[in-house]
């Protein structure tokens, strides 16, 4: 790899905390590029929606274009203490902390890319970036950036596959929320007086499909809590889960059985039952005759890769820019073992993710 200005910028960027919500520090630092470039930009109002410190950064070229380019600047965990390794042919932490490779390549890419057409007077389209808040947590960033009608097609430098691989296709992910009312008693002295709140979850759960419960489909509940003393029947359970499938209806049709058997264990030991559930992100699946496969798999190929089409069981923002209309895929940019300690990036996947950015906005 001969871009130095690369694995310097990465090393800069990672570094700088931002958490989901909290992303103003790396928000602020892309904004002192652009300045320093000379470029218009602005920070859209979706901080007002998503809870973050700072809105979605937008830099347009040109008019805009009719499409973008996108990462997001938050960061699963805290990068405040790390200490980066440069070696022959990776970059990793010491160990102790994450790297910041999800999505601090993605970041690093896109701002050499603007460096890059400024300083080398590049000859390029009109297009648009966009870095987003809030991607970790619930997309809310994605889902209410203000980019106007004109963006038709959307491109996301995000998946930790490497490069030459692009996610064309993703399951959509619906998470509900439990709560099982019991009736609170002593266990010791009376408890037959109560009604177990905790006896209806294990119930329930006992007669649900969890885990890989079909070739396209999850289901999981991941958290459970509840009771206040060793010496009271429960009378409050409250879980969280999700069901994950590439088809709605099948997602709809498990969540409902869910809820319905909670409704049939909690009527048969006579508690009550609170069932709350929602998208978190929607499925979509692109054809092959779709303009943004055509763009990227002709940007892929320009970087001397074989472009692979890939389907991903994660969310990302391209899943928001799809329930919005606008045609987006998810790119592999190397940024492997992600949220991990044993995060790194391959030097070379880093060179060829900025490749194919460039590629995708080259005249």
């Amino acid at each position: 790899m001969d871009n130095k200005n690369l694995v310097d910028s990465f090393i800069e960027i990672a570094g700088i905390e931002g958490l989901s919500e909290n992303e103003k520090s790396v928000a602020s630092f892309i904004k002192s590029v652009f300045t320093s470039l000379d470029l218009n930009f602005f920070e859209d109002g979706s901080k007002e929606k998503t809870g973050s410190d700072t809105g979605n950064i937008i830099c347009k070229f040109g008019n805009g274009g009719d499409f973008l380019l996108s990462c997001h600047m938050d960061t699963a965990r805290s990068t405040k203490n790390l200490k980066p390794i440069i070696l022959e042919d990776k970059i990793t932490s010491d160990g102790s902390t994450v790297l910041g490779v999800d999505n601090r390549v993605g970041v690093t890419v896109l701002l050499e890319l603007v460096k890059a057409i400024i300083n080398e007077k590049l000859q390029h389209k009109d297009f648009t970036l966009v870095f987003t808040t809030c991607e970790e947590t619930t997309l809310a960033g994605s889902l209410n950036v203000e980019i106007g009608n004109a963006i038709k097609r959307a491109f996301v430098f995000d998946s930790y596959m490497r490069p030459g691989k692009y996610i064309a296709a993703s399951v959509g992910a619906a998470g509900y929320k439990i709560k099982v009312l019991g009736k609170a008693a002593h266990s010791g002295i009376e408890p037959e007086k109560g009604i177990n709140a905790l006896t209806i979850a294990a119930e329930a759960i006992s007669k649900i499909s969890l885990g890989k419960i079909s070739d396209d489909t999850t289901s999981n509940i991941g958290i459970i809590r509840g009771g206040t003393a060793t010496n009271v029947v429960p009378d409050l359970i409250e879980l969280e889960g999700e069901v994950r499938s590439r088809e709605i209806d099948c997602v709809q049709k498990n969540v409902e059985d869910i809820k319905c058997v909670f409704e049939e264990v909690s009527s048969k030991y006579k508690g009550k039952l609170e069932f709350q559930w929602g998208w978190d992100f929607m499925p979509f699946n692109l054809s092959e005759d779709n303009k943004v496969i055509r763009d990227i798999e002709e940007a892929i190929s320009k970087t001397n890769l074989v472009p692979e089409r890939v389907l991903s069981y994660g969310g990302s923002d391209a899943n928001s820019y799809n329930g919005r209309g606008i045609e987006a895929v998810n790119i592999g940019i190397g940024a492997q073992n992600p949220h991990s300690n044993s995060e790194f990036i391959l030097l070379e996947d880093l060179d060829k993710a900025f490749q194919i950015a460039l590629e995708l906005v080259k005249k």
